[in-house]
């Protein structure tokens, strides 16, 4: 009995230990090796356990924690060690976007350009190391060798603790958690869910020497950032609470290079003073309120990149909707105080909001409507084409006029570009200008509602020959004759454009280097009853193809020889499909994972599973209900 009982306690360790390590590869296979040195007694097992599970880091966790994963980390070059003691600032567990993450690595000096290679796409190599040795993990899983494709990760718990240590150790100057004990230099500041406590505790903080201040959750403490002279990098991405006000004296971070506002929708106006901030590199006003840029934002020349707007996921989605667009366009010419307010359909409310609706119609809609703003993009300043260092823009609104047009034709360095407020009357000159511009590598364009981009990329158009991904948001009905010269062309996502689904699958489907095809809510037109036929040698690159929000998504046929390289098939909230709905999933030579998400009955993911099963490849399923 006395046996039995220890084989149980060992299991039950080992499967909390299991826990502990999450799956990661690393974690389980230096875990491992350790257990093996170790006595086989319930006493240690217990005591392992014990120390796995605290909840604190103490000196007895910590020496365990180094003699597991200490040599993954001191195999690591001076640069990846950096880098990875760099996601210390970000709490346990969270989920850090990739290119929040890389961005900050450059706007910190960590990483610097090659005669070949951008400093960004150095930090993207960097990434896909750390990604490739397990050191952290894709927040969702893809394709082994698309690194390019995570969107999110995140540190191991295990190796998020080590990280911690050895930034302590080696007086990196980390702090994630603010308290009166903090001691040294502080150079990192994190805070997370700022309140009075910590707005005490700040006080006993010398903030003279910090280069980064990074806020999570609600922004409630009122930091002195007068103190802060030396400030690089000043991060509230998703903070909340955050009001104009607060960006007073934002003019003052003289050697500021990086300021992300993204997601912060109660910020409206960036202030004048932001045109002091002559080494800013990266700005990021993307999911805020903001829908008109400042005029001096037109002396920030070493400025790389800008992001602004937003992009919905179909036609309907805004906080505010109104039931009549047609108002809005009426009034485009009219004079302020003549208008009248149509009738606002609110989808959404949250009571206890800091504006309510009509506050933010009057605040955000009003304004635009004479100079003809959306909700989805800004107004770039005239004299926004002396930024010559510009490698990323958007969204702008391009509705209002040619100047902006002209303005864009100047930004020879551009790699990235986004453009909404497309419309017929415009749409020749915007690719007029699109194609003087002979690095672009990615492009957006957007036009909501109705009658949305169609008849308007019809013109003839020499596409920048470098283009390697396309976005296209909105009603177009037909392709454009030039996509058929997007040789490079690697990644496409179609949102609302409303297609006729066979001729526009003929000519994807001849898309010689496509790897990562995206179809969304609404992008073709039979969206009652979609039937898709891939036929024998099309879609001869493509690894990743996602379907999603596809309401009228019936059946997939694969035809021998279709998609040969297809690696990940993601489905995503087709909830129509029927029964014996998938065809020819078993002759898919290359295919390794379907996630299908979303509640499907059991027939179907029989015949599913069925077809996987006579896979050469054995593909794995997974989805929210069946993982």
């Amino acid at each position: 009995m006395r046996h039995l009982h220890s084989s149980r306690t060992r299991y039950s360790s080992t499967k909390l230990i299991i826990k502990e390590c999450d799956g990661h590869p690393l974690a389980i296979t230096n875990i491992a090796g350790f257990l093996a040195r170790k006595q086989k007694t319930t006493t240690e097992w217990k005591k392992l356990n014990d120390n796995f599970t605290s909840g604190s880091v103490n000196k007895e966790n910590l020496e365990m924690i180094s003699t597991t994963l200490e040599p993954s980390y001191n195999n690591l070059s001076y640069h990846l060690k950096l880098c990875l003691l760099y996601l210390s600032v970000f709490p346990k567990g969270h989920n850090i976007r990739r290119k929040r993450i890389v961005r900050r690595w450059v706007a910190e000096g960590y990483i610097s350009k090659t005669h070949s290679l951008s400093a960004e796409e150095v930090g993207e190599s960097y990434f896909a190391e750390l990604i490739n040795r397990s050191i952290i993990q894709p927040s969702e899983p893809v394709p082994a060798h698309n690194v390019g494709n995570i969107e999110y990760c995140r540190v191991h718990n295990l190796m998020h603790k080590i990280s911690v240590s050895k930034s302590m150790e080696e007086n990196h100057g980390f702090v994630l958690e603010v308290s009166s004990n903090n001691e040294g230099t502080v150079r990192h500041l994190s805070i997370i869910n700022t309140g009075e406590t910590n707005k005490n505790a700040l006080k006993c903080v010398d903030l003279t020497h910090v280069r980064s201040v990074t806020i999570f959750g609600e922004c409630r403490a009122s930091l002195d950032f007068s103190m802060m002279r030396m400030l690089r990098i000043l991060d509230l991405e998703g903070t909340s609470g955050l009001k104009d006000r607060d960006l007073s004296q934002i003019g003052n971070f003289l050697h500021l290079r990086y300021l992300s506002l993204r997601g912060c929708t109660d910020i409206y106006h960036l202030p004048n003073s932001l045109g002091n901030l002559w080494d800013i590199q990266m700005l990021d006003v993307s999911g805020t309120s903001i829908i008109k840029l400042p005029k001096t934002i037109t002396k920030l020349k070493k400025l790389h990149y800008l992001r602004a707007g937003h992009v919905p996921k179909d036609d309907a989605t805004s906080s505010i909707e109104l039931k009549e667009s047609s108002d809005l366009s009426k009034m485009e010419h009219e004079p302020i105080n003549d208008l009248e307010i149509p009738d606002v359909e609110v989808k959404s409310v949250q009571f206890g909001m800091t504006h309510d609706i009509f506050h933010k119609y009057c605040k955000v809609l009003l304004p635009g409507i004479p100079q003809g703003l959306d909700m989805y993009g800004v107004k770039a300043p005239e004299g926004i084409g002396q930024l010559n260092d510009l490698h990323t823009l958007g969204v702008v609104n391009v509705a209002a006029g040619k100047v902006i047009l002209r303005e864009l034709e100047k930004l020879k360095k551009l790699h990235k570009l986004g453009l909404t407020g497309v419309n017929k009357k415009n749409s020749q000159a915007i690719l007029s200008a699109i194609a003087n511009l002979a690095l672009l590598h990615s492009l957006s364009l957007q036009a909501e509602g109705e009658p949305g981009l169609q008849g308007c990329l019809d013109h003839t158009f020499a596409p920048p020959s470098k283009l390697q991904s396309l976005k296209i948001y909105g009603n177009l009905v037909t392709l454009p004759i030039w996509i058929t010269q997007l040789q490079n062309l690697a990644k496409l996502k179609l949102r609302s454009t409303q297609l006729k689904l066979a001729p526009s699958m003929e000519i994807l489907g001849k898309l010689p280097h496509l790897v990562i095809l995206r179809l969304w809510k609404n992008s073709f037109l039979q969206s009652k009853k979609i039937l898709f036929d891939f036929q024998q040698g099309t879609f001869p690159s493509l690894v990743v193809m996602e379907l999603k929000d596809q309401e009228g998504l019936k059946s997939l046929n694969f035809l021998q020889g279709a998609m040969p390289r297809l690696e990940l098939l993601q489905i995503n909230n087709c909830m129509h499909i029927d029964n014996n709905g998938f065809f020819g999933v078993s002759s898919l030579p290359s295919l390794k994972e379907v996630m299908l998400m979303g509640d499907h009955n059991e027939e179907l993911m029989k015949n599913l599973r069925d077809q996987l099963a006579l896979n050469q490849n054995q593909p794995v399923l997974r989805g929210h209900d069946h993982l």
